[in-house]
């Protein structure tokens, strides 16, 4: 009877360590923050797809035709950059592990660890030209990217092990070839390329790449029902460009060209009211850059505001 007892018993015991492994927990901090950019609703806003490119019909001075962009997919990837908690040598040992370098000092909120997360969408997009005798087709890529920025401000145990998304950009790190701003019926006036960025990451490591960005908390409010007036100033004509905007109007969903500007040279604008019913606390107005004539290339960039 004992021979049948002990085997049962370590069998007993192997069992219950199995089961203590698989509780175990084992955080992966850009997992985290992917998920973060996935999951939650404030993120899900200023990192939204949807919308953004729309068959609203256009014309460009360029030629007579009149435009339809369709989108076919999107393809999302995201990329995240952290300084990692220990930096290990050819021998295994921690190297470089300087708390400087890992925890930065923000202020009120303590010294924490930075991340970033790239965000980058590819639309693929079917052009329709139609001319008064002819319709012409094409397919283009446009790449949007976007940038988070994190700090870990809780435990392991708060939602995203901690991590919190404090900061965005919406154009990238170098300069768009127009000069953007918005101005607002209600008061509000700001900037919509990188004049709008003031702050960069803190941590002095390497693998933080220097992105600037916004706070959530001081990106400017555009009041539901009001009118937007953008205005894009061009250095010269050196490199014709046209623009394109796209958001949410009284309408829905549109794209419209922006006009030249009193007949100023290298001033475009185009004002529209914003929806008076919108749910979405973070509103995002995309604005696509278009130069060349064959094949037509563009860029673009988005501009955050809150309502």
């Amino acid at each position: 009877m004992k021979r049948i007892i002990a085997p049962m018993l370590f069998t007993f015991i192997g069992l219950l360590a199995g089961c203590g492994d698989k509780d175990v927990p084992f955080v992966i901090d850009s997992e985290e923050i992917t998920r973060y950019v996935r999951e939650d609703g404030v993120a899900r806003e200023l990192f939204r797809n949807s919308g953004l490119i729309n068959p609203t019909p256009y014309t460009l001075p360029i030629d007579g035709a009149t435009y339809y962009d369709s989108l076919i997919s999107v393809r999302r990837t995201i990329e995240v950059f952290l300084v990692p908690l220990k930096i290990l040598g050819p021998n295994g040992d921690s190297v470089n592990n300087d708390p400087d370098r890992i925890y930065v000092d923000h202020g009120y909120l303590g010294r924490v660890r930075e991340g970033l997360a790239q965000v980058e969408d590819r639309f693929t997009v079917h052009i329709t030209r139609v001319y008064s005798d002819t319709t012409k087709h094409d397919t283009t890529v446009i790449a949007l990217t976007r940038y988070g920025f994190f700090l870990k401000l809780g435990a392991d145990t708060r939602p995203y092990v901690g991590w919190v998304l404090w900061g965005f950009n919406g154009a990238g790190t170098r300069s768009p070839y127009v000069g953007i701003s918005l101005h607002g019926s209600a008061g509000t006036s700001f900037r919509g390329d990188l004049a709008l960025y003031p702050d960069e990451p803190l941590s002095s490591a390497s693998s933080i790449p220097r992105v600037p960005y916004i706070r959530l908390a001081e990106i400017d409010t555009v009041v539901a029902g009001s009118r937007l007036l953008i205005t894009t100033n061009k250095a010269s004509d050196t490199l014709p460009t046209w623009q394109l905007i796209s958001d949410y109007g009284e309408g829905g969903a549109f794209t419209r060209p922006l006009v030249r500007y009193n007949a100023i040279d290298f001033v475009d604008s185009l004002s529209y009211q914003t929806p008076t019913s919108n749910p979405r606390l973070y509103n995002l107005v995309m604005l696509q850059m278009l130069f060349g004539h064959s094949p037509l290339q563009r860029t673009c960039l988005v501009v955050p505001y809150r309502r």
